[in-house]
């Protein structure tokens, strides 16, 4: 159908509908409690996603008293699709998160297509540990958090922001 300007219908540019999806999709964030203050800060970057539905952000922060905490972890763990690792000494030094959160973590890249996002926080071993340093990291080693300015640092966080929605 022609319009009064003799246009045809499908001549006329739609908005394009934006798929949306009930389902969250699970985002693990592996980390120190040493390396609280950049937990809290990726997790501002990380809201705007999360208050559009985009992801479900995951730490242990997420587990109230009174539940089985190693339970809610290993739930998290099997839903997860991204997972952030905030590495440093003290990560590589947890035996929790080196026990019981990289072996699933890496099975899940493995079998399941999960993708792992390291990002550098301080001076570590963090190229020398063959499990997790296959991974490309959002920084480099000879470049992690702690040395970067406040604007620097802050586009790191974007950029994990950016690649987890690019994901999802």
């Amino acid at each position: 159908m022609k319009s009064t300007l003799g246009i045809v219908d499908a001549e006329i540019p739609t908005k394009e509908k934006v798929k949306t999806t009930s389902k969250r999709k699970q985002v693990f964030i592996s980390y120190s409690h040493r390396d609280k203050t950049y937990f809290d800060r990726l997790s501002t970057h990380l809201k705007p996603l999360e208050k559009k539905g985009l992801i479900e952000p995951w730490s242990d922060t997420r587990i109230s008293a009174g539940e089985l905490w190693k339970k809610q972890i290993e739930s998290a763990l099997n839903k997860t699709q991204v997972a952030v690792l905030l590495v440093s000494a003290d990560f590589l030094a947890s035996d929790f998160i080196v026990d019981n959160e990289l072996p699933p973590l890496l099975e899940k890249a493995s079998s399941d297509g999960a993708t792992i996002i390291p990002v550098i926080l301080k001076p570590c071993r963090f190229i020398r540990e063959e499990t997790i340093a296959k991974f490309q990291a959002i920084n480099t080693p000879e470049e992690p958090l702690i040395a970067a300015s406040e604007h620097e640092s802050e586009l790191i966080y974007d950029a994990i922001a950016e690649r987890i929605e690019s994901l999802l």
